[in-house]
C-alpha cells in the first residue's frame, strides 16, 4: 500500500494573534469536488476502489436534508459534476463568499467528505482515504490560504493506524486537531481509544468532536429506539451524541490521564450543556464511590478543558434567556463562534449573538478559540 509523504509546507511563520484579530471560525465544511482529486493520493488498487465504488460505509443517514442537499441554496457550485457541489469544495468560492465576505481571520476546516470512512469496517481501505483527504487538504487548502486551519481526519475505529497518521501529518503548523465522528461502537473515554489521545498529545492537537457517522457502517443506532424516521428528530437527539462521551470522558479519568489535552465539541448547540453539568455533578456526589479515581467535580474539568461551539445557535423564548444560558454555562470562557459554511442552516458571524457585551462577544469569537486550539496561534500558507 503506498503511503505519500506529508506534502511540505510554508516555513514562513507568524504569530497571528493580536488585537486586529474580531472572528475565528471553528467549523467550516470542506471538501472534494470530484473523486479524481484524490487519486493522486491514493495506491492504485484503492483508487479503483474508490473510483468504482466510494467511500462505502455510509455517510450520516440525514445529512443532505434542508437547503439543498444540505447546502445554502446560494452556494451550490453549478461547475461541480452534476451541479451539486457548495462552496466548500470550491477553494476561491469559500475564501471570496466566508473568508473575505464575513471577515474571517481564522477558519478551521472539518471536512466533511470522509466522515464515513470512520464506520468502514475495512480499516486499511478506510484509513488509505482518509489520508488522502488529510493529504489534499495540506496541498490544496492550506497551502491556499494563511487563514485556514485543519482538523485532520482519522479512523478512530483502528487506533494504531490512526495514531500512526496523527504522528504522520500532525507537526504540520496549519493542523490544530484531531477529528472524531460521534457516531462510535465504543465511548470516547474507554482505554481502547488511548494510542489516538496519545499521539494528540504528543502533537499538541486538541481532540474535536462532531455529529457524524450515527448509526452507519459498523456504529450502533443513532437512539436507543433505533432509527429517527425523518432529520429533524435526528437533530433533536443531536446533544446525547456529544453527552455520552463526554461523560465516559469524565467518569473514566480521561482528563487527568490526558492533562494537557483540551476538546472541542462541533456542531451540537449548546443549551443543553448548563442542565448536564449540573447533573454530572449531582450524580457524582452520590455515586463516586464507583470511580474513586475521579477526584473533582465534572463540571471543573468541563469548564477548563472543553469548548463548546455555537452552531447550531439554540433561540430562546424569551430572547434574553440568552444571557442566562452563557453565564450558567461559564460561556466567557466555554463558548467559541463556529460559522458550520456552507450548510443550510449556517451562521453569519456578522449578525450572531450582537446582543451580548462586546467584551464577552470578543472572549466567544476570538479568545476563546486560541484557547481551545494552541496551535491556531500559528500562520501558515500563502495568502489569497
Amino acid at each position: 500500500m503506498a503511503v505519500r509523504t506529508p506534502p511540505r509546507h510554508s516555513t514562513d511563520l507568524r504569530d497571528s494573534v493580536g488585537p486586529r484579530l474580531t472572528t475565528i471560525d471553528t467549523d467550516i465544511h470542506h471538501g472534494i469536488r470530484n473523486k479524481t482529486d484524490l487519486f493522486p493520493y491514493l495506491s492504485r488498487v484503492y483508487a479503483d476502489r474508490y473510483d468504482e465504488y466510494g467511500a462505502g460505509g455510509g455517510g450520516n443517514l440525514y445529512a443532505y436534508n434542508g437547503g439543498v442537499r444540505g447546502y445554502r441554496a446560494d452556494v451550490v457550485d453549478g461547475q461541480s459534476p452534476g451541479g451539486l457541489g457548495a462552496a466548500a469544495t470550491n477553494i476561491d468560492m469559500t475564501i471570496a463568499d466566508l473568508m473575505d465576505g464575513c471577515g474571517i481571520d481564522i477558519g478551521m476546516l472539518t471536512g466533511s467528505s470522509m466522515y464515513g470512512a470512520a464506520a468502514m469496517p475495512d480499516l486499511d481501505y478506510s484509513s488509505a482515504l482518509v489520508r488522502a483527504f488529510n493529504d489534499f487538504t495540506i496541498e490544496h487548502w492550506l497551502a491556499r490560504d494563511s487563514r485556514f486551519r485543519f482538523s485532520m481526519g482519522i479512523c478512530p475505529q483502528d487506533p494504531p493506524q490512526a495514531a500512526a497518521e496523527i504522528d504522520r501529518i500532525g507537526g504540520h503548523p496549519g493542523i490544530v486537531a484531531v477529528i472524531l465522528p460521534c457516531g462510535a461502537p465504543r465511548a470516547f473515554g474507554q482505554r481502547f481509544y488511548h494510542p489516538i489521545f496519545e499521539a494528540c498529545e504528543r502533537n499538541n492537537l486538541t481532540v474535536a468532536l462532531h455529529f457524524a457517522t450515527e448509526g452507519t457502517g459498523v456504529n450502533p443506532p443513532p437512539t436507543s429506539a433505533g432509527y429517527p424516521s425523518y432529520y429533524v428528530e435526528a437533530r433533536q437527539a443531536r446533544p446525547a451524541y456529544y453527552q455520552a462521551h463526554l461523560a465516559s470522558m469524565v467518569f473514566e479519568g480521561w482528563f487527568d490521564r490526558f492533562p494537557t489535552l483540551k476538546v472541542a465539541m462541533l456542531e451540537g448547540g449548546f443549551a443543553w450543556v448548563p442542565p448536564f453539568i449540573w447533573k454530572m455533578d449531582q450524580d457524582w456526589k452520590g455515586l463516586r464511590y464507583q470511580v474513586p479515581w475521579v477526584k473533582r467535580l465534572p463540571s471543573e474539568f468541563v469548564k477548563e478543558r472543553v469548548r463548546f461551539a455555537t452552531q447550531p445557535l439554540e433561540e430562546p423564548d424569551p430572547p434574553g434567556a440568552i444571557h442566562q444560558l452563557v453565564e450558567w454555562m461559564d460561556g466567557k470562557n466555554t463558548l467559541m463562534f463556529a460559522s458550520d459554511y456552507p450548510h443550510w442552516d449556517w451562521d453569519d458571524p456578522r449578525g450572531t449573538l450582537t446582543q451580548l457585551d462586546p467584551a464577552l462577544r470578543r472572549r466567544i469569537f476570538v479568545e476563546n478559540a486560541l484557547d481551545a486550539f494552541p496551535k491556531m496561534r500559528i500562520s501558515v500558507g500563502a495568502q489569497a
